[in-house]
This record gives C-alpha cells, sequence and structure tokens, in this order.
C-alpha cells in the first residue's frame, strides 16, 4: 500500500513564515511518502495568480516523482450573512475540484458544513448538509470526479454528551453519501474523539470508503498526532480495513508544523514508519481473517 501525506506536513516554519511547496515536496521524499494529500484552502483559490501558482504543483510533483493522489475541499466557511464570501467559497470549492481533477487525484474529503452544539436537530441538520453538499457534488458528477464525505469529530469524551454534530454517527454519514452518490473518507481520529467502534464503523461504511485519514488523539481534542501516539484502537482499525479490502492509499494526516526545526525530519520519519506497521497489521488481519 503507498504511504501517502498531507501536503500540509510543512507548511509552515516555526516562526510562522510559509514553507515553499518544493521544499515542503522534498522533505515528504527524504521521509519515505511516495503520494501527498493536497490541502486546498479558498483564498488559494481565489487571489491574484492563484491559477498558475497553484497548477505549478501538478508540475512540481510530476518533477519530484510524488503523486497528489487525494486532495481536501476548502472548509474554512464564511459567516453565515457573507453573501460575497460564500460566493467566493462556491468559486473557490468548484476550482479545487477542476484541479483534482486535472491533477489526476482519486478522491477528495469535504465535510458537511456542520458545528458542535447542544441544541442538536438532526433531522434540520441533515436537511441543511444535503442543501450545503448538493452543489458541490453535482458540479463534481459533471466533472466525473468522486467527493468523499468525511466523519466529523464531537466535542470530546469528557464534554456534555448533549453535545451533539452531524456527521459524528456512521449511520449519518452513510445515510447522506447514499442519497448523495458521495464517496466517504473516514479520519481516525474524528471516530475516536466521537466514540465510534472503529471496526464497526469502517466495515458498515464497505465499498463506500474510498480514501482514510489516518491521526491519533486521547478522544477530546483533535490534535492530529502520528499514528498510535495516542488512544485509538489501531487494531480494529486495521481489521476493519482489512475486513473491507481497502485498496487506497495509507493517508497521514499529521504535520510537522509544531516541531522544532532538528525535530521535524524525525517526527515525519517516523510518521512514515507508522503508515508501514499499520500496513503490517492490516496484512496480518487479512490473513486470520
Amino acid at each position: 500500500m503507498k504511504a501517502c501525506v498531507t501536503s500540509k506536513i510543512l507548511s509552515k516554519d516555526t516562526s510562522g513564515k510559509t514553507v515553499p511547496f518544493e521544499e515542503t515536496l522534498q522533505f515528504v521524499k527524504q521521509a519515505g511518502f511516495e503520494e501527498i494529500d493536497m490541502g486546498l484552502e479558498a483564498p488559494a483559490l481565489t487571489g491574484p495568480g492563484w491559477e498558475s501558482a497553484l497548477y505549478d504543483r501538478i508540475r512540481l510533483c510530476e518533477r519530484e516523482n510524488i503523486r497528489i493522489r487525494y486532495a481536501h475541499m476548502p472548509y474554512h466557511y464564511p459567516k453565515p450573512d457573507d453573501a460575497k464570501g460564500w460566493e467566493e467559497f462556491y468559486t473557490a470549492t468548484c476550482r479545487a475540484i477542476d484541479f483534482a481533477k486535472a491533477a489526476g487525484v482519486d478522491s477528495a474529503a469535504i465535510h458537511p458544513h456542520s458545528f458542535v452544539k447542544k441544541d442538536y436537530d438532526p433531522v434540520k441538520e441533515r436537511a441543511e448538509a444535503i442543501e450545503f453538499l448538493t452543489p458541490y457534488q453535482d458540479y463534481a458528477l459533471k466533472k466525473g470526479f468522486v467527493l468523499c464525505l468525511e466523519n466529523m469529530r464531537g466535542a470530546g469524551q469528557s464534554a456534555d454528551p448533549a453535545l451533539r454534530r452531524l456527521g459524528m454517527e456512521t449511520a449519518d454519514v452513510i445515510s447522506i453519501a447514499d442519497e448523495l452518490q458521495l464517496g466517504v473518507c473516514w479520519d481516525t481520529g474524528h471516530g475516536n474523539i466521537s466514540g465510534q467502534e472503529q471496526y464497526k464503523s469502517i466495515t458498515a461504511l464497505g465499498d463506500r470508503l474510498k480514501m482514510v485519514h489516518l491521526n491519533d488523539n486521547f478522544a477530546e481534542g483533535d490534535i492530529h498526532l502520528a499514528i498510535s501516539l495516542g488512544n485509538a484502537d489501531w487494531d480494529q482499525i486495521a481489521a476493519g480495513l482489512a475486513a473491507v479490502g481497502y485498496k487506497g492509499s495509507l493517508n497521514t494526516e499529521v504535520t510537522c508544523v509544531r516541531f522544532p526545526e532538528p525535530l521535524k525530519p524525525l517526527y515525519a520519519s517516523y510518521m512514515y514508519r507508522s503508515v508501514r506497521w499499520l500496513e503490517g497489521l492490516i496484512a496480518e488481519a487479512r490473513q486470520n481473517s
């Protein structure tokens, strides 16, 4: 299985300065990764010179022999009453789909535009998510591109149980994905925070599962630790991926941004090795099934 990592692995240095994309690719290769998951933000898709700057990334990836396997649609949303902001967000997301298609991306994760709240109304939240997702899925279908609905995290295991969010429950993800003909991206960190039994969740997804976001935490904050540095059950995750015959890449959604410069290569190396360790668990689970 291919080892994939977010393009944001080295997005900024310790001073907050943006790291050139070419340098990020070299860092990714040095760690051992073969592919990237391209994070696409709305400002980078609407500002001056966005097209040449973004599409140059395809050329750089080809030169460095790094495949853009997946992408992540924009998810930093405008305020509800910001009509111009929402117009720009729609434009940016459609451009992100166009870019992903041009780059030969397999699929891209999209969030359902849901938020943790105490007055959670599942019927209302589902209707709002369908309304939000439909224009983007319609555009993706016209382009012959696969969007994947990502499962969402909750407020944390120690939070008030009344705090809920659409996308926490696997059944809700499946229901919306089926209605809109979306694939699914399973985020292991979100699943851990939301208290999902990950083997059951992954096997319930079946062939809807097109991509994964692999990261760990302690079932509270969405801190995106590398595999096996939190308390997620990786044996169960591996067994689930084996059971559904997952054929995608092992895609790590973890960055090195907060580490001191000398430690970043060490952490990236651990990230890669942890992916290979997980691959071994999946192979073992397949043999034992």
